[in-house]
């Protein structure tokens, strides 16, 4: 398994401190959280040197708000469309996977078109988005998100139909153990049904702190991801805390780490 922690819950001042406790803590990649405030064309050269400094490569940029390319707005669509496409060329720059794309969160909604209209509306879209992409190694993940935080695609089957129906090799879908703990039936019947189509997983308990921190059972969805011959990265996305919260993120994530390789080798 490739584990992978998001840079906004790494501690360090800077970039390479950040890339250095992950190497210190046993990930085996770094996700970058893309921020609003902070063009990530600016911090392409800091990034490249943090990662070959540490040598912790770069899994995936995970996408804010500001970047959710779907929008009611047809400038304001067009000009989010038009940064994905910069997004992913940088991503092929620093060696990443992809980007952690969730195409529309709360509170933006779609009023006047029904659930199957605004999927067809997202699958018209995202085509003919892809139509215009360069030949490139970085893909978009789609990212189901619970119901408390967006109001479309909500399941995993749902990310990997609005990915398939794009049907573009750059494009396929992401399962979030946490998400999926509110919304699926099974914690492994989406997984074995995405098969190839999954291409990103992030991972938290069930209460959205670091894995071992809650009561979910990760040998259920990681017994799936080992049938489906699973091998891209699973990356930490939660908050710290938990029995170990008094001893920090030195004592808590490479406890998380020894914790998720255990459950995988038992799995």
């Amino acid at each position: 398994m490739n584990i992978a922690m998001q840079t906004a819950r790494l501690p360090g001042d800077s970039l390479l401190e950040k890339f250095q406790f992950a190497r210190t803590f046993g990930f085996d990649g770094v996700e970058i959280n893309l921020s609003p405030t902070v063009d990530l064309a600016d911090i392409v050269d800091e990034l490249n040197e943090a990662s070959a400094a540490s040598g912790v490569p770069i899994a995936a940029l995970c996408s804010h708000g500001s970047n959710d390319p779907l929008q009611p707005d047809p400038g304001l669509r067009a000009e989010r469309f038009a940064a994905l496409t910069r997004l992913l060329e940088l991503a092929d720059q620093i060696g990443a996977d992809g980007i952690v794309c969730v195409p529309v969160r709360r509170p933006v909604e779609f009023p006047d078109l029904s659930e199957p209209e605004l999927f067809a509306f997202a699958v018209a879209e995202f085509r003919a988005w892809a139509a215009t992409l360069p030949a490139g190694n970085a893909r978009i993940f789609f990212e189901p998100l619970n119901r408390f935080e967006a109001t479309f695609l909500r399941r995993v089957e749902q990310g990997v139909a609005l990915a398939a129906a794009v049907d573009h090799p750059r494009v396929q879908a992401l399962a979030d153990l946490f998400h999926m703990n509110i919304e699926e039936a099974s914690m492994s019947a989406p997984i074995l049904d995405a098969g190839a189509w999954l291409g990103h997983v992030h991972i938290a308990d069930n209460n959205r702190l670091q894995p071992g921190a809650g009561c979910l059972d990760f040998s259920v969805p990681f017994r799936a991801f080992k049938s489906i011959g699973y091998d891209g990265w699973l990356t930490i996305e939660s908050a710290l805390g938990g029995p170990l919260a008094a001893d920090g993120p030195t004592a808590m994530l490479p406890e998380t780490v020894r914790f998720l390789r255990v459950a995988w080798a038992s799995a």
